[in-house]
């Protein structure tokens, strides 16, 4: 028997590494006395919708005569049910390059149209008082069995006193009560608590609009650190009293300097596809500025004056001996926004620590960064990435936002820190309810289009009002007034709130960034998107004049329905009909001996769904597209 049996649920992309709370939670908790078993169920579920047995035929893809988007639903189920294990094991190799990035958006492609299928993606413009019914519709599907049918494993075996999960994202929500929802039915004596940032969002509106919410028991809307032993009451001495009723939300007394490191010995790193040999780490919790309207974490860390970082010296203990026990060598700092000179000082004590380690954090544009000298001095100390919401170029629409952002400075800022070797992905939104949304826009893809060598791209997003920041509270309306999703940019709907434009506004804005994503794209986001023309003198960006023979690229089907053959991409939904009187190789190639045909072949070369035949296509080939006999293995329509 234990304590507690702590769960990170579906569905969330967080697959790179184990989510922070995780090993945090788990570290803080053993501390106390408590036992403790972690379960990353978000990445077991993933890895179960690559491996499931063939599911029946998509919805009219029997039919005489179907459709483009049902012949491609159908490839591409028969891909991964022929493939899905390629898939994941590609996803987790970092010697892949191109093909581990691409199994990667392939097998979250698959993960989101399962749990689309089954009810568990948010549709439309949802309400919170839609969420019973979306529960009550997915218990029956198979995600919502196959994860009850896990937790009941599970529970069966470690009889926790507590189930309790994490809750980061949004898109966890409707999964997350329709779990508690079936375990409460199965085991009513089971204890169930909630926690995590969407927990702290959302908590409030979902107890009063949805009854699945009653099957919760406990929820936390603060740190989780000393949440169990309040719940629980039992544990060793702490340095303060257990309080007879436990402090709401951010003033619950936490420490950030007093906690432990991570504890990462339930977690296997191989089972996550991070593209670098990583491990999540804080240096925070809570926004050093807080101010931006549109956030919801920095607004309550701000006005509840919780805001905490860690003495560099800890930190550094913390992450060398991470470092030596793990043998892992780069660093994601999970903080929503960390300060430089502060992330300085930890490096360089790391680096004095003995550790050769590399970071990639997510920060401002601070006024340090327009002096390259500083940027240098980051690089030099290990930092490789920074993740930083640009927004928008226009300074008006910023200062609306109180994001105390000078314009000019994050242009010069980006172009100091790629010159110094720091990667910078950047964050874009639009929804503005300001008069310069529209030049806003302009004249940020503008931006883009003269530094597309020296941009990254981490997200698109439209704006959105959520529960705890200044937005919110400006809204005029009623807490289950239709809600604005990011479904189209980012995983599973990305950022929901409330909408701050009315009518048809909020479509307009996401139609802009919609165009953005083929229209102003970084070069580095460009490489790793195969359905984009790449950036060329005028002349074929793949195919080369002389190839004559080609086979499908990783992760492009290939495949014969109703007579004719296609190529579907799995990762980048597109898909090509071969012409009528090419036939490929039983191995997969395409051989063609016309000019038509070889026309043909060198526009699939330029889009990157046919790569050129190599010299030992048992070798490199054979593992980068399987082979004509295993995919004709499928069914055929």
């Amino acid at each position: 028997m234990i304590d507690v049996l702590l769960v990170m649920p579906p569905v969330s992309e967080a697959v790179q590494f184990p989510y922070l709370a995780l090993p945090q939670l788990t570290a803080a908790w053993t501390a106390r006395g408590h036992r403790v078993r972690a379960i990353d169920l978000n990445l077991e579920y993933r890895d179960e919708v690559l491996l499931r047995r063939p599911t029946a035929p998509e919805d009219g893809a029997a039919d005489d005569a179907p459709t483009a988007a049902a012949i491609y639903r159908g490839v591409s189920e028969d891909y991964r049910a022929a493939h899905g294990d390629l898939l994941l094991r590609t996803a987790r190799d970092r010697s892949a390059g191109f093909d581990q990035e691409t199994a990667i958006t392939a097998t979250g492609r698959y993960v989101l149209r399962q749990a689309g299928r089954d009810g568990w993606i948010l549709p439309g413009t949802p309400r919170l008082g839609r969420i019973d019914e979306l529960v009550e519709a997915s218990l029956g599907s198979w995600s919502a069995r196959w994860c009850a049918d896990r937790l009941e494993a599970l529970l069966a075996e470690h009889r926790p006193r507590l189930l309790a999960f994490t809750v980061p994202f949004f898109s966890q929500v409707v999964p997350t009560l329709a779990l508690a929802t079936s375990v409460k039915r199965r085991r009513p004596d089971v204890r169930i608590a909630l926690g995590g940032p969407t927990v702290q969002m959302w908590a409030a509106a979902l107890r009063r609009r949805t009854a699945a919410a009653g099957s919760v028991d406990h929820w936390c809307v603060g740190h989780g650190e000393d949440f169990l032993t309040d719940v629980l009451g039992t544990g060793p001495a702490r340095t303060r009293e257990v309080p007879e009723r436990p402090a709401e939300g951010l003033r619950d007394g936490f420490v950030l300097n007093d906690q432990p490191a991570p504890d990462f010995g339930q977690f296997d790193f191989a089972d996550y596809s991070n593209q670098a040999h990583q491990f999540p780490y804080r240096l925070t919790v809570g926004c050093y500025w807080g101010r931006c309207t549109f956030c919801s974490y920095g607004n309550r860390y701000r006005d509840a004056r919780a805001f905490q970082q860690i003495d560099p010296g800890t930190a550094a203990r913390h992450l060398v001996g991470l470092t030596r026990r793990l043998g892992i060598t780069d660093v994601a700092v999970a903080d929503e926004n960390t300060g430089l000179r502060h992330l300085l000082r930890v490096m360089e004590a790391v680096r004095r620590g003995g550790a050769d380690l590399t970071f990639r954090v997510r920060a401002r544009l601070e006024p340090e960064l327009a002096d390259p000298g500083f940027c240098r001095r980051l690089r030099e100390a290990g930092c490789v990435q920074i993740s930083t919401g640009f927004e928008t170029a226009d300074q008006d629409v910023l200062d609306s936002l109180r994001k105390g952002q000078d314009a000019a400075h994050a242009e010069r800022a980006v172009l100091n820190l790629t010159g110094a070797g720091i990667v910078t992905n950047l964050s874009f939104m639009d929804g503005y309810d300001h008069p310069r949304a529209v030049e806003g826009h302009r004249d940020t893809v503008g931006v883009i289009r003269r530094h597309p060598a020296d941009m990254g791209l981490d997200t698109l997003q439209l704006l959105v009002a959520e529960p705890g920041s200044h937005l919110w509270a400006d809204r005029p309306r009623e807490d289950d007034d239709p809600l604005v999703t990011n479904d189209g940019l980012a995983f599973a709907a990305g950022r929901v709130g409330g909408a701050v434009l009315a009518g048809a506004a909020t479509d307009e804005a996401r139609d802009r960034l919609l165009r953005m994503t083929v229209e102003a794209v970084p070069d580095a986001e460009r490489a790793g998107r195969p359905d984009l023309p790449q950036h060329t003198d005028g002349r074929p960006a793949a195919s080369g004049d002389r190839t004559t023979a080609a086979r499908p690229r990783f992760a492009v089907a290939l495949r014969r329905v109703g007579g004719r053959w296609f190529l579907a991409d799995v990762a980048w939904p597109r898909m090509a009909a071969v012409p009528a009187g090419l036939t490929p190789t039983p191995d997969g190639r395409f051989l063609p001996e016309d000019r038509d045909g070889r026309r043909w072949l060198h526009r699939m070369l330029d889009k990157r769904l046919l790569e050129p035949d190599g010299p030992d296509p048992t070798a490199a080939g054979a593992r980068r597209a399987p082979a004509a006999s295993d995919a004709l293995g499928g069914r055929s329509v």
